[in-house]
């Protein structure tokens, strides 16, 4: 069984397997690149571009399981803006992203969509590049979330 965890903080992303720590966060992220609640696509494609370069320079992550564990507060709000789905997979982040990205290019945003908040925002685009440049399949949540399943 796998049972390779991942977690992303204000400051790090870290794996268990391999035991990687990637030297940035939800945080830094936002502190650095967004300068509002909903930041600019300038402000986004930026962000992405730093956390795509880390993920290449961390060649131990390049064989990373494809399915992991997480239980971070951010995750559980992207899986419940998604559906309640658990596991939660790269559809769904994807699901997720799109709508802030169709905020950040100047869609109206509506409160019950997503929380106007940076650090969301920042978590989840790493969460997104993570899971593309990875290959992350599918994020198991802990028991106690929704088991919604498509």
């Amino acid at each position: 069984m796998n049972n390779a965890f991942f977690a992303i903080d204000t400051e790090q992303v870290t794996f268990s397997s391999p035991e990687i720590a990637l030297p940035f966060g939800y945080a830094s992220v936002a502190g650095r690149f967004f300068h509002h609640d909903i930041p600019s696509p300038y402000d986004v494609e930026m962000a992405i571009a730093t956390i795509e370069d880390h993920i290449q320079a961390a060649t131990g992550l390049h064989t990373i399981a494809n399915t992991l564990h997480g239980a971070d507060d951010y995750l559980q709000d992207i899986s419940r803006i998604a559906g309640g789905y658990n596991p939660l997979t790269q559809e769904h982040i994807e699901e997720v992203f799109n709508r802030i990205a169709d905020v950040v290019s100047g869609s109206p945003w509506r409160e019950s969509e997503f929380p106007a908040d940076p650090h969301f925002i920042s978590y989840l685009i790493i969460l997104r590049e993570l899971s593309h440049h990875l290959h992350i399949l599918h994020i198991q949540l802990p028991e106690t979330q929704s088991s919604t399943s498509r």
